[in-house]
C-alpha cells in the first residue's frame, strides 16, 4: 500500500485551504487542487509497503514517541515552487516551525532508518501543498503577490501513518494508525 507519515491540521487550516483555493480558481489557476479535508504536513513518504512492515514501524514509532512534548506551528503565508522556467508548478501554505517540529522530524527519521526505510533524504521544508498546477494565468506574478494569509496555529499531539489510495476523483487519505505523544499507538482500522 502507498503511504506517508504526516501531521493533520485542523478545521481552521482545512477552512483556510478552502477560501484560497476558490480564489486561486477565480484568478486562472488550474490544476490538480488539494481537497481541504487531505490538507496536512508531510514528515515522510514511504511510497509502496507491504502492510506488516507499516504496522511493525508503527508498533515502533508509537512506542518512540510517547512522551513526545505537544507543540504548534503556525501557517503563514502562500508560496510557491517553481519550474526551470520560473512557472510556478506547487502551491503551497508555508509553516513556520518551532524547533520541535525539527526534532519531530529527526526522531522519525531515526525510527525509519533503523527499519531501513528509504525515503527522500533532502532537506525538511514544512509546507501544506495545495495544488499541483497545470496552468497559470497571465499575470501570475502580480496575482499571487496580493495573497496574504490569516495566520492559523495548529497543535500537534501527534504523528499519522496514512495510507494513499489513487483514484481517478483524486487520492483518499486514510489515517491507519495514530502515533499520540501522550498514550502511545492508536490503530484505525
Amino acid at each position: 500500500m502507498r503511504t506517508f507519515i504526516g501531521i493533520k491540521v485542523n478545521e481552521e487550516v482545512m477552512e483556510l485551504v478552502e477560501e484560497l483555493v476558490t480564489s486561486l480558481r477565480r484568478m486562472g489557476f488550474r490544476g490538480n487542487w488539494v481537497k481541504p479535508e487531505n490538507v496536512h504536513l508531510t514528515l515522510f513518504f514511504l511510497g509502496e509497503q507491504p502492510e506488516d512492515r507499516v504496522r511493525h514501524l508503527a508498533e515502533h514509532l508509537g512506542k518512540r514517541l510517547r512522551g513526545f512534548p505537544s507543540f504548534s506551528f503556525s501557517v503563514k503565508n502562500f508560496g510557491f515552487f517553481t519550474q526551470r522556467s520560473g512557472q510556478p508548478r506547487v502551491l503551497w501554505l508555508g509553516v513556520e516551525a518551532p524547533e520541535s517540529l525539527y526534532r519531530l522530524y529527526e526522531e522519525i527519521r531515526a525510527e525509519l532508518k533503523q527499519h531501513h526505510f528509504s525515503f527522500d533524504d533532502k532537506r525538511f521544508k514544512p509546507h501544506l501543498t495545495i495544488c499541483r498546477l497545470k496552468e497559470v494565468p497571465s499575470m501570475w506574478e502580480k496575482l499571487v503577490d496580493g495573497i496574504k494569509i490569516e495566520e492559523k496555529l495548529v497543535v500537534v499531539n501527534d504523528v499519522r501513518i496514512f495510507s494513499s489510495t489513487l483514484t481517478p476523483e483524486g487520492p483518499i487519505y486514510k489515517a491507519m494508525y495514530i502515533c499520540d505523544f501522550e498514550g502511545g499507538l492508536i490503530t484505525n482500522g
